[in-house]
């Protein structure tokens, strides 16, 4: 999907795949209206800037409902832009976020079906204009018609390995896996050097890695990310570890387990051998901290799945 955005970013090597969101129940199930089924979010960072392009699919149970949402939106939001066609039926609007360093907040709704896109592409220094996010939207409206009518195949991913996902216990709830390109990590992490990162990872043989989104069965407004990797070297996951947490205080018998009060995260890193795991705990909604549900949660795991890889 990154190369989707080569029409409407004249910089694409700086633009960075971010971690998707699987958002389906039991994540936020306390909230979740029923009409909706599920939803997946995907994220483009710009590398240096406040810039982000995100893709929210929004699944309802009929398309009557889809319908009421885009007329609800616009009663909300008032008259739309003029735009690109996209879709069944495409809105577009800016907003000023009045804070923040990308305040300029262009947006796309668009259905398909029983499908709502919501594309949000936060700017620096300006909107983005209705023609570039309209690329984007029809895209992503095509892409999605073309799956959903059989015209587009992909091919099955493999199983991940299992000690490369968390282990099935009481704790947590997968939501979905994926393999993703090793710049991903540092876009979970909100680390503030990614090339830094990245380059380490490279040289340590990984270029990518196994992917798991998680609620949190205690607080399902939770959500835990891991990234499995595979190094190169028997001492990779320690050289990993020492390079990036050996001089913290969260670091404790080759584990490191830490609230990240910069990014509002829990983070833990561990491994055996040429496998490393990394686990981030954060709220589904934006721009609010993580809860201490995650403590508790993410100790059992990590215990329990040091036991897995040691086996």
């Amino acid at each position: 999907m990154l190369n989707d955005l080569k029409p409407v970013v004249p910089d694409l090597p700086s633009w960075w795949d971010g971690p998707p969101t699987f958002d389906v129940k039991p994540l936020n199930s306390a909230t979740r209206p029923d009409f909706e089924r599920f939803a997946v979010v995907v994220r483009f960072a710009h590398a240096g800037t406040g810039e982000q392009i995100r893709l929210r699919y929004q699944v309802f149970g009929t398309t009557s409902f889809a319908t009421a949402l885009m007329s609800a939106e616009q009663t909300a939001l008032g008259t739309s832009l003029s735009g690109p066609k996209a879709g069944d039926q495409v809105l577009y609007y800016n907003q000023d976020a009045g804070r923040g360093p990308a305040p300029y907040i262009s947006q796309a709704l668009v259905r398909v079906g029983e499908t709502v896109i919501v594309v949000v592409w936060a700017r620096v220094d300006a909107y983005a204009t209705t023609s570039s996010l309209g690329k984007v939207a029809a895209t992503a409206a095509t892409r999605l018609k073309s799956s959903t009518s059989g015209k587009l195949h992909v091919s099955p991913a493999p199983s991940p390995e299992p000690a490369l996902v968390a282990p099935q216990g009481p704790d947590l709830t997968l939501l979905g896996t994926a393999r993703l390109p090793v710049e991903v990590v540092a876009q979970m992490l909100v680390y503030p050097a990614p090339t830094e990162m990245t380059g380490f990872f490279h040289h340590a043989g990984v270029t990518d890695f196994v992917y798991g989104d998680y609620a949190v069965n205690a607080d399902t407004r939770m959500e835990i990310l891991t990234a499995g990797f595979t190094f190169s070297s028997p001492t990779g996951s320690k050289d990993w570890i020492t390079a990036f947490y050996g001089g913290s205080s969260g670091l404790s018998q080759g584990v490191y387990l830490n609230f990240e009060s910069d990014t509002g995260q829990y983070v833990g890193a561990f491994g055996n051998g040429t496998r490393g795991v990394l686990v981030v705990c954060r709220s589904s909604a934006p721009d609010e901290q993580a809860g201490r549900s995650c403590e508790s949660s993410l100790v059992r795991v990590i215990d329990g799945w040091r036991a897995s890889l040691a086996g």
